[in-house]
């Protein structure tokens, strides 16, 4: 006669080692969730801080077509100004403004000069009064970091006003 014996059951060890590997795989999953979120939501600071610094752009030319005497000549150059909307319409002030209490947004105007050829220069040549690099930076801080986004551009007196 042929002796048959079958374990029909679970070791404690087998049950053990299953629970650690279910452990490890669902640890892993939640880690790769976390960090999928972290991208998601920064991605998304991202993406707004750089239509923040845009709009900012644009706020400065509203102020410009508006009167480029009183709204951008009347500014001291390589100073941080900030944008406000007030009474349906934009305005410069140096009072630091969060936005949605995380983004710093600031601008700041650069003199510009040019040489004999009347073409851009870095350094030398005459300053042209009727130009100026508009930079804007929106700033957040995130954990233990700071992001920050720059656009830049130039304007002119366009307008002659």
């Amino acid at each position: 006669m042929i002796n048959r014996s079958f374990n029909k059951g679970m070791s404690l060890a087998e049950v053990v080692v299953a629970a650690t590997v279910i452990t490890v795989f669902v640890g892993a999953l939640v880690g790769v969730y976390n960090l999928h979120m972290k991208v998601v939501f920064g991605g998304a600071k991202n993406v707004k801080a750089v239509f923040l610094a845009e709009e900012g752009l644009e706020a400065v030319k509203y102020l410009r077509n508006i009167s480029w005497s009183t709204n951008i000549a009347s500014l001291s150059t390589n100073t941080d100004y900030y944008l406000a909307w007030q009474n349906g319409k934009w305005e410069s002030t140096t009072n630091n403004l969060y936005i949605d209490g995380l983004f710093e947004r600031k601008f700041r105007l650069e003199p510009v000069s040019r040489n004999s050829q009347s073409d851009i220069v870095s350094s030398g040549g005459t300053t042209d009064p009727n130009i100026l690099k508009l930079i804007v930076t929106v700033s957040w801080s995130d954990a233990s970091a700071t992001t920050t986004r720059a656009v830049s551009t130039y304007i002119t007196n366009l307008f002659d006003n």
